[in-house]
C-alpha cells in the first residue's frame, strides 16, 4: 500500500461542499414562538449568545451559521473512507462533480423505497470551503488500485483508518461517480475555514423517465443524469 501514498499536494484552495438545504431561509423557532415575532427574535438572540461561547476553533467559528457543515465530525457515520469510528467531510474540486456524487446517493436512496413513483424534489446548497493542508494525492492511482473506485469499501476503509490514525489531515481521491472528477476527503476540521455559499441547486428526480434534472435557476435545466 505504500506506493499508494507516494504523492501529496500542498493544497491551499477552496473546494465545493454540496448539502441538503433550502433556497429560502425559514424561522427555525416557529414551533415555539406561537407566531410572536418578538419571541422568535429573542430565541435567535439566545441561540447566537450560546454559540458565541463555544470554545474557539477554526471549524466552529467559520461554520456557526451552518451547522450541517459540522455534522460529519459530530454525528459520525460509515462512508467510503470511514468505517464509522471517525468523522470525514467530503467535497469536490468542481461543481459538476458535486452534483454527480450527490445525485448518485439520492437515486440509491429513492430506489431503495418500495413504491416510490412520480417526481422527487430536493433543494441543495453548495458551499465553498477553504482548505490549507498537505493532502495525500490518490487522484492518479485508480488504474493501479481499482479498489479505489469499487462500491466495496473494504480497501478505502483501510486507507481512511490509516490516514486518520496517523494524523494526516486528508486526501484527494478520484471521483467514482464522475470520471476525471476529484474528491476532497478531510479528516481534520482544523484545516478548514471561510465557508460561504457558492450557489443553490434543485434536483428533480422523475421516476417514470428515470432521470434527474439539475437546476441552478428554478425551472431552467442545467443538465440531466439518467439512471
Amino acid at each position: 500500500m505504500d506506493r499508494l501514498f507516494s504523492a501529496s499536494r500542498d493544497f491551499r484552495d477552496d473546494f465545493h461542499r454540496n448539502i441538503v438545504s433550502l433556497r429560502e431561509s425559514e424561522d427555525l423557532f416557529d414551533d415555539i414562538n406561537g407566531g410572536d415575532p418578538a419571541l422568535s427574535s429573542l430565541a435567535q438572540k439566545m441561540d447566537m449568545d450560546i454559540k458565541a461561547n463555544i470554545p474557539a476553533g477554526t471549524i466552529q467559528r467559520g461554520f456557526f451559521y451552518s451547522a450541517p457543515l459540522q455534522y460529519p465530525f459530530m454525528q459520525i457515520t460509515a462512508s467510503r473512507y470511514s468505517d464509522g469510528t471517525f468523522g470525514v467531510l467530503y467535497g469536490n474540486l468542481d461543481l459538476e462533480t458535486t452534483v454527480y456524487e450527490t445525485v448518485h446517493h439520492m437515486i440509491r436512496y429513492a430506489l431503495g423505497i418500495e413504491g416510490m413513483a412520480g417526481e422527487i424534489i430536493r433543494e441543495r446548497a453548495v458551499y465553498l470551503i477553504h482548505c490549507n493542508a498537505i493532502l495525500l494525492d490518490l487522484t492518479t492511482k485508480g488504474a493501479e488500485y481499482p479498489e479505489l473506485l469499487s462500491d466495496d469499501y473494504t480497501f478505502t476503509h483501510q486507507i481512511g483508518k490509516r490516514v486518520s490514525s496517523e494524523g494526516h489531515p486528508g486526501l484527494l481521491a478520484p471521483s467514482v461517480r464522475k470520471p476525471g472528477g476529484i474528491n476532497t476527503v478531510v479528516f481534520s476540521p482544523d484545516v478548514l475555514s471561510n465557508a460561504r455559499i457558492n450557489c443553490y441547486l434543485l434536483y428533480r428526480m422523475n421516476m417514470p423517465r428515470r432521470v434527474v434534472s439539475v437546476e441552478r435557476e428554478e425551472g431552467i435545466t442545467w443538465f440531466e443524469i439518467s439512471f
